[in-house]
């Protein structure tokens, strides 16, 4: 299995086909923390081969630069299935965040992982306006 695309952005839509992911961004810029996003959204793809078939558990973290979750844990069922012969299929996720809090300038993180296999990490910073 392989994360092919793991971003926040501004909107992300999956309809079970296609994944469209709208004003990709990875830093914040505030007057004051704390930060609170009214909405954004993480979008991501992983992409499964033939022997990967099956049920997994996908999991996914935001976590401040001590290692703190900002947000509750994320986990989610994900059942992959082939149904043409092909070698790979893509599943793949928009997780809308409402009120975002990020309570203190400096770096956070982003930390994905199927059965507990750590596939992918991106930073997120929030920064002082200058």
């Amino acid at each position: 299995m392989q994360l092919e695309i793991l971003t926040l952005c501004r909107e992300a839509r999956y309809n079970g086909q296609v994944l469209d992911v709208a004003g990709a961004f990875d830093i914040f810029a505030t007057p004051r923390v704390p930060l609170i996003v009214p909405v954004c959204w993480l979008a991501g793809r992983v992409r499964f081969e033939r022997i990967e078939e099956g049920p997994h558990q996908l999991k996914i973290m935001v976590i401040d630069a001590d290692g703190r979750p900002v947000v509750p844990e994320i986990t989610e069922d994900v059942s992959v299935q082939f149904g043409r012969d092909l070698p790979t299929v893509c599943k793949a996720f928009a997780i809308q965040f409402t009120q975002f809090v990020l309570p203190n300038l400096g770096e956070y993180a982003v930390k994905v992982a199927i059965d507990r296999i750590s596939l992918a990490s991106i930073p997120i910073y929030v920064l002082p306006v200058k």
